[in-house]
């Protein structure tokens, strides 16, 4: 394998990874209830 094909793998192979670990971690802020809005915002009683 050139040098030229395997930056481009390992290059996309970290963006795959990347993705994969966000995404991983916008399922768990779901399923743990968080609030996807800015966390700012509070109500008065």
């Amino acid at each position: 394998m050139n040098s030229i094909a395997y930056a481009c793998m390992a290059y996309g192979l970290t963006a795959v990874i990347s993705l994969a670990v966000v995404g991983l971690i916008v399922i768990i802020n779901k399923l743990m209830g968080g609030n996807t809005t800015s966390g700012n915002e509070q109500e008065a009683d």
